[in-house]
């Protein structure tokens, strides 16, 4: 089967986003078929800094932790 797993972190940490993702993909073997990302802002927001959510799609006989 195919599943969804989503990642989010800031805008202007992109880095400790990848490296969580990165280590994700490393411990549970995922079988990545795609990744795909978005950005979204709170005009509010934390220091003017958006969301940057990733969505990793990946194949396994049951969802991944």
């Amino acid at each position: 089967m195919i599943f969804i797993k989503t990642f989010k972190g800031y805008e202007d940490r992109t880095a400790e986003l990848d490296k969580t993702v990165n280590a994700w993909i490393i411990a549970s073997k995922a079988d990545v078929i795609g990744i795909q990302s978005a950005l979204s802002h709170e005009h509010a927001g934390r220091a003017n800094s958006g969301d940057l959510i990733y969505t990793i799609m990946y194949r396994a006989p049951a969802p991944l932790d």
